[in-house]
């Protein structure tokens, strides 16, 4: 058994000093991805505002949500670069399939939204390169370096932090994030659906439906989504 121990122990690699304490370092665990979500919308949100106050010279609600400011698009994106990118070393690489990952996903979200709830809360087809619409190389290049910021700038540093904080208490704080935003989705989705039927003038056949159209008028709905279409 000793000579056995000696022939292979030193094949066997042991984890590094720092697994044993924090052994879910290299994991997107479910409370670091509520974090990532709401840190990444946060900070759409407040791109799109400062951008509009640039572009337009006034104040613009971009936050895509009834009750929360986390940007869904933003928050999305940001999870995609961190699921597909974390572990990407060279700042070109994750520029590059940041930028393509970035233009599939708000794509996909644009294509989705238009399908399921016949609304565009954003539409390119006046901007140079535009991909039908839904998304433009230029916005694709931001997206890369949005990529390179969230990766290096966000992530690493969070991800060291993450370890910091008290494991149980950390989970119990991403459970109670997850239900409210997934609370949020909930009456995001339910207030646009009633806000297309509505312009289609199709009338609320519960007393759930007739709640959405109390809290959440047209001019609510108008106000919140001022960029969104109706087809």
């Amino acid at each position: 058994m000793n000579s056995k121990n000696a022939l292979f122990g030193n094949c066997i690699k042991k984890p590094p000093f720092k697994h044993y304490l924090c052994p879910h370092e290299d994991r997107l665990t479910a409370e670091k991805a509520i974090v990532i979500y709401i840190l990444g919308g946060t900070l759409g949100t407040l791109w799109e505002v400062i951008f509009n106050l640039i572009l337009l010279h006034r104040y613009v609600e971009c936050s895509g949500s009834v009750f929360t400011p986390f940007n869904p698009v933003y928050g999305c994106g940001a999870l995609v670069i961190v699921l597909f990118l974390r572990k990407i070393r060279s700042p070109l690489q994750v520029f590059v399939l940041g930028a393509f990952a970035g233009g599939a996903v708000e794509y996909f979200l644009s294509y989705c939204e238009e399908t399921i709830l016949g609304t565009r809360s954003w539409n390119y087809e006046k901007w140079f390169m535009d991909i039908n619409g839904r998304t433009t190389v230029p916005i694709m290049i931001i997206w890369g370096i949005l990529c390179v910021a969230v990766v290096f700038l966000l992530y690493q540093p969070l991800n060291k932090g993450f370890c910091a904080l008290p494991r149980r208490a950390f989970r119990i704080a991403g459970m109670i994030c997850i239900a409210l935003v997934a609370i949020d989705f909930f009456f995001t989705v339910s207030a646009l659906v009633r806000y297309v039927c509505r312009a289609d003038g199709i009338d609320a056949l519960t007393a759930f439906g007739n709640w959405i159209d109390t809290v959440f008028p047209d001019t609510f709905m108008k106000k919140r989504f001022p960029s969104m279409r109706i087809h």
